[in-house]
Formats: structure tokens, sequence, C-alpha cells
């Protein structure tokens, strides 16, 4: 198989990172998409203008989306959907209102970074911080978990249903594979080291979507801070276990996300900034590319496998059309020389090739510098509106965007507040708000926040933030040369 990408949308709105980017499960196109983020936001898509619907009730970070399944009784649009946050909820919506249905707490009050729906759409499964798997019957109007499950010795933040089964991983390393038709709440399998540096994401595929499966087990991919995605097979059978089936490396930094498509593909997505796209019966890369400017932090494939969505901490959502080739019809064809050209470089002759490719035809001499100094309106005036090849023109433009601000960065040429805004140095934001710092202090767990998000935290919990342990006293110290260091960078992006 021969997988291209091309950027159709690029969707700014979001003013800190991007967490989680999810498609409809019953929506077999693009035009269904949702995305949360550090700035406290939901943001729902609508692809067509580019424009976004915004969901305000969290007041921290919004760490991850689910939207309930589609199920035999439930022909119409999605019903629902959860949302967890550091602020210690997860919140079940009425998509049809943009209300909040129930909100599902802890005991212990401490962030919630993931939440799956059961496969029936009944249960919800939440975790977090403070090492706990609870689940809730959405059914009814308790607000008390039905089950806990007990036994990871750090945060959750990765957890998946695979049928009767609950896989979750944490920062620890570990994953656990947890029966949930049964009273019993202790795992019933533990791979100890199935990431050494820590757990990052995991995915499921069900058995009826696995062409060459022989049996019912589930295909688990989970990616982890060892720059490896794993796979692994997860037995229905009595045996209930994980079995390790390979490690695929091509990644240069941490693996933050995996999503299973069609054609046996699976993407992720790195701390390198690119996503690699694989084949998972045979382990290896089919295709990479960079899709942010920094970490790529989420991606999700459409239900039909023709789009995929990746979000980062660039704060940008970018939407990739995913094209598929058998390599048999592929056989002896050479690329173009304006495929293998940078849009920049373009002649006349080669302005040509690509539209006579895309039967159209233009009486006026056109370079590829030519179309980039064009603006949107001028482009579709020029080509009447022809929407496939003012999506392919929007793509060549921000691959060599990408391209230029690679080589500003490698020559220390650039001064735009664009890129300076890129590179914002982490520790000059809030763990708490992930925004820049006006008042940096520190508190007794070591670590430095904005004032305003810290004594608003400390009224609520007695905790670090970070470490999630308890503060012996809640001074706050003024962090003087970080403030120092903040104001000159202030200055200088002005």
């Amino acid at each position: 198989m021969i997988v291209s990408v091309q950027l159709v949308h690029s969707l700014a709105g979001h003013s800190s990172d991007v967490n989680c980017v999810l498609f409809s499960s019953k929506n077999q196109s693009e035009s269904s998409l949702a995305s949360c983020s550090s700035d406290k936001t939901i943001r729902f898509w609508n692809l067509d203008d580019q424009s976004s619907k915004t969901l305000t009730r969290h007041t921290y970070q919004v760490h991850f989306l689910a939207f309930s399944p589609e199920t035999d009784e439930k022909e119409n649009s999605i019903q629902s959907m959860a949302s967890v946050s550091t602020d210690g909820t997860c919140l079940l919506w009425d998509l049809s209102s943009m209300s909040v249905l129930k909100e599902y707490r802890h005991d212990s009050g401490s962030p919630i970074r993931i939440v799956q729906y059961s496969p029936d759409g009944l249960l919800l499964a939440t975790a977090g911080d403070d090492e706990l798997i609870n689940l809730w019957d959405i059914t009814t109007s308790s607000s008390r978990p039905v089950k806990v499950l007990t036994g990871h010795s750090a945060s959750i933040v990765a957890l998946r249903f695979a049928g009767s089964f609950l896989i979750s991983g944490s920062f620890y390393g570990d994953l656990k594979l947890w029966l949930i038709d049964s009273s019993f709440t202790g795992h019933v399998h533990f791979e100890r080291e199935a990431h050494d540096l820590g757990v990052t994401c995991v995915d499921v595929l069900a058995p009826s979507s696995t062409s060459s499966s022989s049996d019912s087990s589930y295909l688990v991919a989970s990616g982890g801070n060892d720059n490896q995605v794993k796979l692994w097979l997860c037995s229905s059978n009595a045996k209930r276990h994980l079995t390790f089936v390979r490690a695929m490396k091509k990644h240069s930094c941490a693996v933050m996300c995996v999503t299973f498509g069609v054609h046996e593909l699976l993407a992720s997505g790195s701390g390198d900034k690119t996503i690699v796209i694989w084949n998972y019966q045979t382990g290896h890369a089919i295709h990479q590319f960079e899709a942010h400017q920094r970490y790529v932090t989420c991606c999700a494939f459409s239900s039909d496998g023709q789009y995929l969505a990746s979000g980062s901490n660039d704060r940008m959502v970018n939407v990739w059309k995913v094209t598929y080739q058998n390599p048999n019809k592929c056989e002896n064809k050479q690329d173009k020389e304006y495929q293998i050209t940078s849009i920049d470089q373009w002649d006349k002759d080669m302005v040509k090739q690509w539209l006579n490719d895309h039967r159209i035809q233009l009486t006026a001499d056109l370079t590829g510098a030519d179309l980039l100094a064009k603006s949107d309106h001028e482009l579709a005036q020029l080509f009447n509106h022809h929407e496939p090849i003012l999506i392919e023109i929007r793509s060549l433009k921000h691959q060599n965007f990408l391209k230029k601000m690679s080589l500003k960065k490698t020559t220390n040429s650039s001064s735009s507040n664009d890129l300076v805004q890129l590179a914002i140095p982490n520790e000059f934001l809030c763990p708490i708000t992930h925004e820049i710092m006006r008042d940096p202090v520190c508190i007794a767990d070591g670590y430095t926040y904005d004032r305003k998000a810290i004594e608003e935290w400390l009224t609520k919990k007695k905790t670090s933030p970070i470490m999630n342990s308890s503060i012996k006293g809640t001074q706050i110290y003024p962090n003087k040369v970080l403030k120092m260091l903040i104001d000159q960078y202030l200055q200088q992006t002005r």
C-alpha cells in the first residue's frame, strides 16, 4: 500500500495546547470534528467554513474527549460526548443541545486525564492522577461509580475497552488488563515494563476489523516515552492476557498518540513533530511526514479512513486528506518533475503539467511563485472555484511555509512574531494554565506556577498539581529570576 497525505484544513482557534482530536464515529466524512485544549475549551469544527462552536464549562485544561459509540439502537446523530479535565470533572454532554447532562468526580478530586465509553455505550470509564479507574453507569441518575479498579501506582493516561475487557496504561510504564463483567476489582493481566519510560497512549482494533485475525483477539497498539509503538494481542478466551507482537521504531522522540485506520494501517504522532503511518501487519513504516511545528499530541482517523486529524502544542488542528494506492498499479511509474519539486521552484512547464494532470486549461503562463503570490480570492476566481485544485494549492502553500520556517530556524534569521510565539520556552508556561506566567511563584513541591492559578488551585486542593502529593504548607515565594527572564522575552516579542 502506498499512502500520501495532503493538508486540507489548518484550524486556528485554540489559545493553548491541543490535547485531543476526534471525528464523529457516526459521520463517515470529515465534517464532524471535535478538539479540546489546555485553554479549558472544547471546539466543534465546521470544516466547510473553518468556523467553530466553543464549549467553556471546564475550569482547567481539558485532556480528553469521547463520543458515545454507534449502536443498532441509536440510528440518529450522536447522542452524547464525555470530556475530562484537570478540574477533576468528567462532563457528559447532550450534543443536540450542547448542554451538560451529568457531572462525575472521583472521590479524590484529582485531575481526570482519560475517558472512554464501553462498546454498548452504557458505561463510562474514567482515570487520572489518583491511580484509580472509575466505572459509571450513565443510564442511572446516580453520581457514584458502579466499580472502582485499583492497582496502578502512577497517573493513568491511557484507557481503551476491548469487548468485556478494559486496557489501561500509566506513567509507570505498565499495561493492565481488567475484566469488566465481574465483581473482581483487580487486574487479570499485568505487563510491568510495556514501555520502560512510561506509557502515553493506547488504541484497540476490534477482531471484526482485523483482516488476517484467525481468532477473536483484539489488536492493541501502545505508545510510550521510549519512542516506540508496540503491538499486542488481547485474547478474549479464558487465558485473559496480552501477548506481545512487535515493537516499531521510527520516531526520534516520545510517541504521544496512536490511532488505527483502514487498510491495515496505524498512525502515530510524536514529540519529533511527525506522524508515521504504519502497516501494522508487517510493522513497516509506510509514510512519515512533518505534521506540526511542535509536538504532535493527538491524532485520529475518520471512520472511513479518508481523513486524518492531528493536534499539537503549536495550538493548531490540522486535517489531512489520505490517499491510498495499490503499489501494483504504480509499477514503472516515475514521479513527474513537479511532484518532486517544491512549488516555489516550479517553472511554467511544471505548472502546465500539473494543470494538465488535473484536466484544467489556463491561457495565462504562470510559475509556482505566481501561484504562491495570489490570494485565496484571486485563486478561486482564476480556477473558477474548482474546490479540489484549491485544496491542493492550500496544501502546497502550507508545505512551502513549513519549509521556509524550517530554513529560518536553522539559520537563526527569523524575526517573525509567529515564530517567536511557536518557540515559547516550556519553562515560561504555567503547568496549570499552559499560558505564559505573568507572576511566577514557587510552592513547597519545588515547582513554579502563575500566582493566580496556584492560589485558585490551593483554595480547592492541598496537593501538588504536578506530583499529586500532599503539600506541607501553602506558602508562596516569588520566582524573581524567572520573572525577569519572562519580562525580557515579552519585550523582545513586541
